[in-house]
């Protein structure tokens, strides 16, 4: 698996209130997006949060880490969060709340969504979503800073963090955070050696 990500603050100000996570789990890799409620100060504090909470729970499936963020939260003004984890093999599952969406550069559509509410505050459901990535496939998470109506398949090749750089530069809403995080499963080809 291969992966990165970039973020880019809501145009004039210094502090993003989206944060992107990539790390090694128990039994495979775990990708998270997270944005926080607004944008500036306050929603820089709930994304921190909610890494702090998953980098806590990385080896939990994606609904216990997901409950963990929850009660972490509960003091900030909340987030939308998308957790995605998956094996050695392409096999995973997807839990998400809020505006995340999880969209294919390469192979067939995942068919991820995420519940409705804001993780920290009114939280309905969250449900894990099974999927399995196929060798070439490559997924780009996205806050909703970032607008997935255009074909973002125009930012491949390239390593993943300079994919995820060309979609936040083109499609990245000025008045809106915006974070795009690009993940491949054996796709050296498309996401460099």
């Amino acid at each position: 698996m291969k992966a990165g990500g970039w973020s880019r603050p809501f145009r004039g100000l210094a502090a993003c209130g989206d944060e992107f996570l990539v790390e090694e789990a128990k039994d495979g890799f775990l990708a998270a997006v997270i944005d926080g409620l607004g944008h500036g100060h306050e929603a820089s504090l709930a994304a921190i949060g909610a890494v702090e909470a998953i980098r806590q729970t990385l080896d939990l499936a994606v609904e216990e880490i997901m409950l963990h963020c929850h009660e972490a939260l509960r003091e900030t003004r909340g987030a939308a969060v998308g957790v995605l984890k998956v094996d050695a093999a392409g096999k995973g599952s997807f839990c998400g709340v809020g505006n995340v969406d999880v969209i294919a550069l390469a192979g067939a559509s995942p068919g991820l969504f995420c519940s409705a509410g804001i993780v920290g505050h009114n939280m309905r459901r969250c449900r894990a979503m099974p999927f399995a990535m196929k060798p070439g496939d490559v997924y780009c998470l996205l806050s909703d800073g970032v607008s997935s109506r255009g074909d973002l398949r125009f930012a491949l090749p390239g390593e993943p963090r300079e994919v995820a750089r060309r979609i936040v530069e083109k499609f990245g809403r000025d008045h809106d955070d915006a974070t795009a995080l690009v993940m491949g499963f054996s796709a050296e080809a498309l996401l460099g050696a």
